[in-house]
């Protein structure tokens, strides 16, 4: 479901059903992260997905941000794409992140009877608010955002998106359920009109410029990084030399990282005019 202002209250409502399970969930991961705790949150999340043999490369679509893909040998892969802007790349480490861990957690909790949602449309929302649960944390966005001396509303929202290096839409969702939760009525109203507001990547860009906020989080990385799983099938490999599954696994990495080397040189060229 996309979200829109439209849905918004709706969206509130289902982050209230899953806020339970979502917590129970992020405390499942926490042997995950346990070495990576002194590192920045998005930086834990790349170092998880990169145990996970993650891939990045750049995809020229805007609206696919990552996904799990499984090989033959049953291998459930990450998948970033790098032709999305860094704030919605650090987004997605998390999201794809709760995919990669949840059918561990169902699996650990069949054996007693624990009832995880697993229809597609609400656990896409759960992903998505497991995402926000980790980038804010237990931070106080909403304090933050009323301690900032602007009247423009964008311009604070979007020194948020700086600060919590969070995507526009998940800084407003996460402000929307704290104002609903402090009967801000003004601020609910001020999230609805703006929630709907579209910028091209550059005009994103134009405004982290003039208030001197650090604007490569609004550009792609155009990262190709297939080293993990490269080095992981090739493992496999000298273990098992007579098995073909591995090497036709390898082509296939290899025809991609091939692949995706002419398009970041394509995108490199639109980003440099």
């Amino acid at each position: 479901m996309r979200i829109t202002s439209g849905n918004l209250d709706e969206t509130i409502e289902r982050n209230e059903q899953i806020a339970k399970e979502v917590e129970a969930h992020i405390q499942f991961i926490e042997r995950w992260r346990i070495k990576w705790k002194s590192l920045p949150i998005e930086q834990q999340g790349l170092e998880i997905l990169r145990e996970h043999n993650l891939i990045e490369v750049p995809i020229p679509d805007e609206n696919w941000g990552g996904a799990i893909r499984r090989f033959g040998n049953g291998w459930m892969v990450p998948i970033i794409n790098t032709a999305q802007p860094r704030l919605y790349q650090y987004f997605i480490y998390w999201h794809e992140i709760y995919h990669l861990t949840e059918q561990e957690e169902i699996k650990r909790h069949q054996e007693n009877s624990y009832e995880i949602t697993t229809e597609f449309d609400l656990n896409e929302r759960k992903a998505d608010y497991f995402a926000s649960q980790m980038i804010f944390g237990y931070s106080d966005l909403y304090d933050y955002f009323h301690s900032l001396k602007y009247n423009d509303f964008l311009i604070k929202v979007v020194h948020c998106m700086k600060s919590f290096k969070a995507p526009y839409k998940a800084v407003l969702i996460q402000l929307y359920q704290m104002a609903k939760k402090s009967n801000n009525d003004h601020l609910q109203t001020q999230i609805k009109l703006h929630f709907d507001k579209q910028l091209a990547t550059n005009e994103w860009s134009a405004i982290f410029q003039e208030y001197s906020l650090d604007d490569t989080l609004m550009k792609p990385s155009l990262v190709i990084n297939m080293s993990s799983i490269k080095q992981a099938i090739k493992e496999e490999i000298e273990r098992h030399p007579d098995v073909e599954l591995y090497k036709d696994n390898l082509k296939v990495v290899m025809g991609w990282e091939e692949k995706y080397k002419a398009i970041q040189r394509d995108l490199k060229g639109r980003l440099d005019g």
